[in-house]
């Protein structure tokens, strides 16, 4: 397996601490509102990386951060808004209901999208201690200041390495730069914040050393991160937006609090456009998956359409696109349906033979080469269309169609599109579960509460938890 490294700027191949075993950190949601088709084309590539590590024999570690702490919508402005705050005040909720909602709601959608869950998702509310410890480290090691309000700064000065990630220098970094917080109590333009004051009326606030506040954004990545995968992991994985500021301060934050190396892999993925565009509420462009299913659009063809471009290029979203990927998706599970419910002979036939182990190889060396997924793709339609003209000849035999289908269900493993057929649930099955889900939750069996609303999830069955209860709806 070979990955395209942010740091090096070369594909290297993926040689984890840990023989045979790699982990991965992948940068979550936060938890504000719902998750828009960018995010989940991030969530669905952390997924096509574990999947394809695993396929080749890798065992995968995946951690995913639940920003759950409100953030500003732009630090360096004078106007910036704390997003967790205004999404309270909009919907009439607390921080943390608005959290759990949204939380549920990413869950649902990645569920919905054949998504695996990851194996934690740590959330910041639930490690702040960890984020104050590592502050106080920074601070003791002299990398990090405390200024007269209580907040508390990373002096990008101190740490030789600053810009290694994103290619930025700290002569390049001056005061008014976009990425940058503004602050005149700061010694550099560049430096960052660990933790802040909390002002007035501030819902989400801690205590700490320092006076009340609440964590800084990048902090909560590397506390995390290092808490569950060690000090030094193999993948970190997130949107190419993200390696400045949010990257390279994790790896200063990092290597400046422990003195080795923080991660050996840095994976970025490509933005999504929007006909073109970048997506904005305002130009009237943002989709959520939701608002795609409720569309028409069926769950294995958004999954089929966000993968069909590799992760380091831009992927343009358009409904004629997606429409597209309806066909090729209800082509390809007619394909399937086709060759396993096909009347065969004993015995077999080489060229079957050859054709199987072809696309399985090809498919594998597409994947190897940098998720490279057009490539494999590519080798599922050869497949597809030399299959099918074989039905129709009769050429396909016993031995045939088992392998066959062995290496579909192989290849499938990794692309999660041809699916399974599901009988549609009856209103009355739903609610029997949704009146057992209340009832886990009563006894706080909340692990039993999340099985029932992913089962739900994957039947097409949307929870949305209000001030009145639990509704649902159908996709």
């Amino acid at each position: 397996m070979r990955l395209y490294d942010s740091l090096t700027r070369a594909v290297q191949e993926v040689d984890p601490i840990e023989p045979g075993t790699v982990k991965m950190y992948a940068c979550g949601p936060t938890v504000y509102r719902y998750a828009h088709l960018g995010n989940l084309r991030s969530f669905m590539l952390y997924d096509l990386i574990r999947r394809a590590l695993e396929l080749e024999g890798f065992e995968v570690t995946e951690v995913m951060n639940i920003t759950d702490v409100g953030h500003m919508t732009d630090e360096s402005s004078a106007e910036a808004v704390d997003k967790m705050q205004l999404a309270t005040e909009d919907e009439g909720l607390t921080p943390e209901q608005i959290a759990e909602k949204y939380t549920n709601a990413v869950f649902e959608d990645a569920t919905a999208l054949g998504i695996r869950p990851a194996n934690r998702y740590p959330k910041a509310t639930e490690h702040i201690q960890e984020m104050i410890d590592l502050t106080k480290t920074l601070v003791d090691k002299g990398h990090a200041y405390v200024v007269d309000n209580g907040s508390v700064y990373y002096d990008v000065t101190s740490f030789e390495g600053y810009g290694k990630l994103s290619g930025n220098t700290l002569d390049n970094l001056r005061e008014g730069h976009r990425d940058l917080e503004t602050d005149p109590r700061k010694r550099h333009p560049a430096d960052f914040a660990l933790w802040k004051a909390a002002g007035p009326g501030r819902l989400m606030r801690w205590p700490s050393p320092w006076g009340e506040g609440f964590p800084g954004w990048h902090i909560e990545c590397s506390a995390m991160s290092m808490k569950y995968l060690g000090e030094t992991f193999d993948i970190h994985a997130g949107g190419i937006d993200l390696v400045f500021p949010h990257h390279e301060n994790e790896v200063a934050q990092s290597e400046g609090a422990t003195g080795k190396p923080f991660v050996n892999y840095w994976i970025h993925f490509e933005h999504l456009k929007v006909e073109g565009e970048t997506m904005s509420k305002s130009k009237g462009n943002y989709y959520t998956f939701r608002d795609i299913a409720a569309k028409g659009f069926s769950p294995a063809a958004i999954r089929y359409f966000l993968l069909s471009v590799p992760y380091n290029k831009q992927l343009n979203f358009t409904f004629d696109a997606l429409a597209g990927a309806e066909k090729t998706v209800a082509s390809l599970r007619d394909f399937r349906a086709r060759l396993s419910e096909a009347k065969t002979e004993p015995g077999s036939n080489d060229e079957m033979h050859q054709a199987a182990q072809r696309a399985l190889a090809e498919f594998e060396a597409g994947m190897d080469d940098d998720l490279n997924t057009s490539v494999a793709l590519a080798a599922v339609h050869n497949l597809s269309r030399e299959v099918n003209t074989a039905l129709a000849r009769k050429k396909v035999k016993a031995d045939d169609q088992r392998e066959l289908l062995e290496v579909i269900d192989r290849i499938d493993t990794v692309l999660n599109i041809f699916g399974k057929e599901q009988r549609e649930m009856l209103d009355s099955e739903v609610q029997a579960l949704l009146d057992e889900r209340q009832e886990a939750r009563r006894r706080r069996d909340f692990s039993r509460a999340d099985e029932i609303r992913h089962e739900l999830a994957e039947r097409g069955i949307i929870l949305e938890d209000t001030k009145d209860g639990v509704r649902w709806k159908r996709k």
